[in-house]
């Protein structure tokens, strides 16, 4: 399977050294994802960027924006195909998390179903494009009310060298913390147990953007095409910092979150790091640090209900 003959029924092909750009409809929906179809002037690996399966993570959708823009097929070895954003319907209407037809979260969804809710289709859409890539590049940011330092998630799912592919290709992209994960319901999940390596990339937060951050995703995701020898050039070594794993705390209350440490901050086992009072300012409950570790993200909305991610702790 390669990604010509999924989508030679949508139009969006290209010969070679050519580019397309269109839509890929998804079936049974009105959903129709912006996409960039990249056919280099030589042959190569199959390499799927994706940008806004969260509608409200902003740098990276104009970083996906602006590679598909940029790249020159004639620069590139194989073939890049680029979904710019994934998640139109929650752009559109400004959602954090959740799309809008169905309240589902469309990185909680995948594999996705062939005869699903809106959400589920869409993945299942993105899937049949993962299994046919070699390499899977997700890009991810902080959502609307999500404060975080840049930093990549590799798999730890689909056998020894996919694992060490992606996490090789995760440290070419030059944030500093990159944290392995055995998530099977996410994008990333559902491409390593495909057997595609790839990563999803984290910068970007609050619900804003800016020239600088997108400057600094598209540099970093081209060093990491460079890696992958899809692009030529030299590939720029950057220190960085692997975690143990990421601890991320849930609220179990509604109403409002006070959090008491900022991002990178180290914190200790047991440690206070917010809580949650009621309307009338009285606590419902602290939320402690459950590892040692420094914070990746902290929620920095005041408004607050059970089941949303409070904070995250990357464990060194």
């Amino acid at each position: 399977m390669n990604f010509k003959s999924i989508l030679k029924d949508q139009d969006l092909v290209a010969e070679s050294g050519k580019k397309s750009t269109g839509y890929i409809n998804v079936p049974g929906t009105p959903v129709k994802m912006p996409a960039t179809y990249i056919e280099g002037a030589k042959p190569g690996k199959q390499i799927l960027i994706t940008g806004g399966i969260h509608g409200g993570e902003y740098p990276c959708i104009e970083t996906a924006i602006q590679l598909a823009k940029r790249i020159d097929p004639q620069d590139v070895k194989g073939t890049i195909v680029v979904i710019h954003p994934v998640n139109v319907p929650a752009f559109l209407a400004k959602l954090q998390y959740y799309g809008p037809y169905d309240g589902k979260n469309l990185n909680r969804v995948f594999p996705g179903k062939a005869t699903g809710t809106v959400s589920e289709r869409i993945a299942y859409t993105v899937h049949q494009l993962q299994q046919a890539a070699d390499f899977y590049i997700d890009l991810h940011g902080g959502d609307i009310h999500e404060a975080l330092v840049p930093f990549v998630i590799y798999s730890n799912l689909g056998g020894d060298q996919v694992v060490e592919q992606s996490r090789k290709a995760s440290a070419a992209l030059g944030f500093p913390y990159v944290v392995g994960s055995v998530s099977n319901n996410g994008s990333m999940g559902a491409a390593a147990n495909a057997g595609t390596p790839g990563f999803l990339a984290e910068l970007g937060q609050c619900g804003r953007w800016s020239d600088e951050e997108v400057e600094q995703y598209i540099t970093a995701t081209n060093n990491v095409l460079r890696s992958l020898e899809v692009l030529e050039g030299k590939v720029n070594s950057t220190e960085v910092t692997y975690l143990k794993k990421m601890a991320v705390m849930n609220a179990m209350h509604d109403g409002c979150w006070y959090a008491f440490r900022k991002l990178e901050d180290r914190v200790k086992k047991g440690e206070v790091l917010g809580e949650i009072r009621d309307f009338f300012g009285n606590v419902l409950g602290e939320y402690k640090a459950e590892e040692d570790g420094v914070l990746l993200y902290v929620v920095t909305s005041l408004a607050i209900t059970t089941g949303d991610p409070l904070t995250a702790i990357g464990v060194v």
